[in-house]
């Protein structure tokens, strides 16, 4: 059995403007797509990894209905050189998806609004965000509404680059445990980054989960927040963030330079 979810901090609310509370189509499994990571700053290709999971789900049919897509910015208690402020990221996430006219992705700030007593940021494992996701969507809202009126549990599954996925077999990074309810409980929709690593290897130490991983083909198009921080700091345009992203990076003076920083566990590579 799953622990009991971690308690949302006062204020906040659960964002699901954009979360479909019914299904459309029969028999199929309502799905929510999560993307967790620092998004800092956005690109072009997190926005694209959600629109090949919708190419995905509608051309090779799974079995799921998408109802849900959602970005969750970490928090600033992943200290990270490269990490702007949260509600810098969350902003420039906002900026993205709202220029974006096919996007229907919601960024839920939950991840950067939790604090301790005392006010601090708190880091919350990845596990814990789809906890956050499944109490919200199923618990408290109950479900999601089929077509002839009855309701069931969405499932909650982490969108990610193969990149990310490469990791997951490494204990130094990941906890066993929480791969465990990550893959063995949730699921993963895995993204291929053939520039960065091939997806056979990738997932095969992952090979008792394949069940619950779906690998979805990617466009060559190798966009990395790592790379466009370069090209701000060398003062290059860039190109693979919205325009609009890149109109707040110059506003806000974001990622002039790198300040050195003590490192956190790895779990967040995804966004970085």
């Amino acid at each position: 059995p799953l622990p009991e979810p971690i308690l949302s901090p006062p204020g906040y609310t659960f964002p699901r403007q954009n979360l479909k509370r019914r299904l459309t189509q029969p028999g199929k499994v309502p799905l929510v797509l999560v993307a967790c990571g620092s998004f800092s700053p956005v690109t072009t290709l997190h926005l694209q990894m959600f629109e090949l999971a919708e190419k995905y789900v509608k051309q090779r049919d799974p079995g799921f209905e998408i109802v849900g897509n959602y970005m969750s910015p970490c928090s600033d208690a992943y200290q990270k050189a490269s990490l702007a402020p949260a509600h810098h990221r969350i902003q420039m996430c906002s900026l993205a998806v709202d220029t974006d006219s096919k996007a229907t992705i919601t960024i839920d700030p939950w991840e950067t609004v939790r604090t301790d007593d005392s006010g601090k940021p708190l880091y919350s494992p990845t596990v814990d965000v789809l906890r956050h996701f499944d109490h919200e969507i199923n618990n408290v809202l109950g479900g999601i509404e089929t077509v002839d009126g009855r309701f069931t549990s969405a499932r909650i599954m982490l969108l990610i680059g193969a990149d990310l996925a490469a990791t997951m077999s490494d204990p130094k990074i990941w906890d066993p445990a929480d791969i465990d309810v990550l893959l063995g409980h949730y699921g993963a929709f895995v993204v291929e980054r053939p520039a960065q690593c091939n997806i056979e290897d990738a997932i095969r130490p992952l090979e008792k989960y394949k069940h619950n991983i779906w690998v979805v083909p990617t466009i060559l198009n190798e966009v990395s927040s790592t790379r466009v921080r370069a090209q701000i700091q060398n003062g290059e345009r860039v190109e693979d963030i919205p325009d609009s992203v890149y109109k707040y990076i110059r506003l806000h003076r974001l990622y002039q330079k790198e300040p050195t920083t003590n490192g956190r566990p790895a779990e967040l590579t995804n966004g970085n």
